[in-house]
């Protein structure tokens, strides 16, 4: 019997990648799956790269309509999921004349809420951060300012500070969230606890994804020629390989999906 840690990742799936995309990256499913365990085998605690084992089932939320299965959703049940997390997608969060997206937020909401489901991690990417920020109440409106595509650097509050540093794929027009406050229970300084994660940016991307999709959007007229430019430009992040998503971004994830400290 393995004596690893089994983290168990329900994917909530909300849209499917371009045809570009999938011939060489596979279904997002695919990616995620390939974004989470690279950034575990990168991972700084050797203790944790070789004691931790991963599992991620995905849902098709929109045209399927699949959701876990409640008693996967159970904490301490055979099998029981650790963690919810939701995709990006094209579509827009806030359409609520959209039953499947309605149905989304409020599983979501659901499950951020229900004591019963406190033990659950709540992951959202893009569009599944801005779902989470309507599920608790929060606003997200359309950005004024145009596309962020590419490597970009943020402003880190104090406790972003210790989740995670540096930069990370982004590609966003539906950019602005609002919440009108967060809950901390039982956190210290030294040991902050979260139950929920969420980035506009896409971490899961490679600089091959992101280049991929620009070329499709310039090609539709959604980026012009300085936008898709600048967006190449910004490819590489600081590194020259565009793999911040994979690290750091990814640690904070396996931080809060662990509760572990920064290393």
């Amino acid at each position: 019997m393995s004596s690893k840690r089994i983290v168990r990742v329900a994917l909530l799936i909300t849209d499917t990648p371009l045809p570009a995309v999938v011939a060489e990256n596979g279904t997002y499913l695919d990616i995620f799956r390939r974004w989470l365990s690279e950034s575990l085998a990168s991972y700084p605690d050797e203790s944790v790269r070789a004691g931790t084992e991963l599992i991620v089932d995905g849902y098709d939320v929109v045209d399927k309509q699949e959701y876990p299965p409640s008693a996967k959703l159970v904490d301490g049940a055979p099998d029981a999921y650790d963690c919810v997390m939701m995709t990006g997608s094209k579509h827009t969060a806030f359409d609520t004349s959209s039953p499947w997206i309605t149905k989304l937020i409020e599983y979501i909401r659901t499950i951020a809420t229900s004591p019963e489901r406190q033990h659950l991690k709540l992951v959202g990417i893009c569009f599944g951060h801005q779902i989470i920020a309507l599920a608790l109440g929060g606003e997200c409106v359309s950005g004024k300012d145009g596309w962020e595509v590419g490597v970009y650097g943020c402003e880190l509050t104090q406790e972003g500070r210790y989740w995670w540093t540096g930069d990370v794929q982004g590609q966003g027009g539906d950019d602005k969230v609002y919440l009108e406050q967060m809950l901390h229970p039982a956190s210290t300084s030294s040991k902050p606890i979260a139950q929920i994660l969420t980035v506009q940016g896409h971490p899961e991307f490679t600089p091959s994804i992101v280049s991929k999709i620009v070329d499709a959007r310039s090609a539709m007229g959604i980026f012009d020629e300085n936008a898709a430019a600048e967006a190449r430009r910004r490819l590489g992040g600081k590194d020259g390989s565009g793999g911040e998503g994979f690290g750091r971004i990814g640690w904070a994830v396996w931080r809060v999906l662990l509760q572990e400290s920064t290393p």
